[in-house]
């Protein structure tokens, strides 16, 4: 029987530390205890205990994306023997380390419900489409794209409207969420109205009691990332998108109307604080006239952007623009090199890399020599876009009702408090881990020896001379 139970809703950037604590001996195998860290969420760990079958097939779940992940071999003999056990842990140590250095993977489906990060199951996420699908008659459900996608909580499917194709999506809540059912349909109704020529707009979206579902045109030749990295866009995630792939190349004036066109539109979503933090090269179409943002609908989940996790670096970040302008820098660094990501520990090594034009634009995106970044009319007004042409939106002004407006200052609210919240812990913990290896370093080892040593001189001096 299909229950309609929603999730808690759960921040899934969340940076998490796995820690192999224990093992278990079992009559037939031995199990391993992980602890599971949210270091973001104070007090927030769990325990799971896992055999080496289930590493084994996480590993071949995400082997796909050859990412350096030191899976160690099976061995057929000798396996539950104490020595070779500790040894085993060590090594999926290693793997979890890995895993956690990477949003991508330590956020992706399969590894959120091998940590139980994520619970709900591909399960759980149809029975609520068929149930929110029922009074659509319509609409034919005719394939499942279980893992064409990265997000937790959210699925794809390939439906039929008479002879159209078209494809549905359904995404769960996420923590910065704001509004009621109702209110939340009253602002998906008025997204599609926006009649703004770089937005795709849905055929249709309606919101339900466990999350938003929306139906768009189904794009053969893919997204913008598709194009990067030569692929199809039914393949699975990882498949799509390994890493050491070879990569295509756009023409530098194809990326400077690409990007002036993403950034008219994000001056307007910035404008009428519609957060839209999910602009990258997966979510951008090419079209006759250039491109368009696609899955605006999904901006009123609160679901987290998985650029989250780099912003907790920034201290320049402090409101919705500035977080604007940080997606667009991003972004315009993906369709340059090809990575999902920005390496924010490598700032002037990532940038180097890119062509002397646009270096400039990302060092004052990644290395500002201010405590604050560009606004998006100085990104427009660079050298780089000043000079493109662009069609301008049909609307010169566009009014919001009082009950949609109270949707979208709500959920920009939740977004940057969330957000500043998470970053005072974040540094907490950066301070934390540099004093510690401060404690740890060589210098402040000899440093305590000889104060000790010191101390033991002047006690022997003060006994002599009682």
């Amino acid at each position: 029987m299909m229950q309609n139970s929603t999730p808690r809703a759960v921040d899934i950037t969340h940076p998490i530390k796995c820690t192999l604590i224990d093992w278990i001996r079992l009559p037939d195998h031995v199990e391993y205890v992980i602890e599971v860290n949210n270091q973001l969420e104070i007090g927030k760990s769990w325990r799971i205990h896992r055999r080496y079958a289930e590493f084994r097939k996480l590993n071949a779940q995400i082997e796909k994306f050859n990412a350096d992940l030191k899976f160690p071999p099976k061995k057929f003999i000798g396996n539950a023997k104490e020595v070779f056990v500790k040894q085993r842990m060590l090594a999926l140590q290693e793997f979890l380390n890995a895993i956690c250095l990477h949003p991508f993977l330590y956020a992706c489906p399969v590894v959120a419900n091998f940590l139980e990060s994520f619970t709900e199951t591909y399960t759980g996420l149809h029975e609520w489409i068929l149930l929110s699908f029922r009074d659509k008659r319509q609409w034919i459900i005719e394939q499942q794209r279980k893992h064409c996608g990265w997000r937790p909580g959210k699925v794809h499917y390939e439906i039929r409207c008479g002879s159209s194709k078209l494809m549905l999506s359904g995404v769960r809540y996420g923590p910065d969420r704001f509004g009621a059912v109702a209110n939340l349909n009253n602002a998906l109704e008025f997204l599609r109205t926006l009649q703004c020529p770089h937005l795709n707009e849905s055929v249709t979206s309606w919101a339900t009691d466990g999350g938003i579902i929306y139906i768009r045109p189904i794009f053969k030749k893919g997204t913008v990332r598709d194009r990067l990295y030569k692929s199809n866009w039914k393949d699975d995630f990882f498949t799509k998108y390994k890493m050491n792939s070879s990569i295509s190349s756009f023409e530098m004036h194809d990326i400077r109307l690409i990007c002036r066109q993403l950034l008219e539109t994000l001056t307007l979503l910035n404008a009428i604080s519609v957060p839209y933090l999910d602009a990258h090269a997966g979510n951008i179409v090419i079209t006759e006239c250039g491109c368009e943002l696609i899955d605006l609908d999904q901006v009123l989940t609160g679901q987290p952007s998985f650029r989250r996790p780099s912003m907790l670096y920034f201290q320049t970040i402090n409101t919705l623009e500035d977080m604007f302008v940080f997606i667009f820098g991003e972004l315009l660094f993906e369709l340059l090199t090809g990575f999902f990501t920005f390496p924010v520990h490598s700032v002037n090594e990532a940038i180097a890399i890119v062509p002397l034009m646009f270096q400039p634009l990302l060092k004052s995106i990644f290395l500002p020599e201010v405590r604050s970044l560009p606004r998006l009319q100085d990104l427009i007004n660079s050298n780089l876009f000043v000079d493109v042409s662009i069609a301008k939106m049909k609307q010169r002004e566009v009014r919001i009702p009082n009950d949609i407006k109270e949707v979208f200052d709500g959920l920009c609210s939740n977004i940057l408090e969330r957000y500043k919240r998470d970053r005072r812990q974040f540094n907490n913990i950066k301070k934390q881990r540099k004093f510690e290896q401060f404690l740890n370093s060589e210098a402040e080892k000899l440093r305590r020896k000889e104060i000790i040593k010191e101390q033991l001189k002047l006690r022997t001096v003060g006994e002599e001379s009682c």
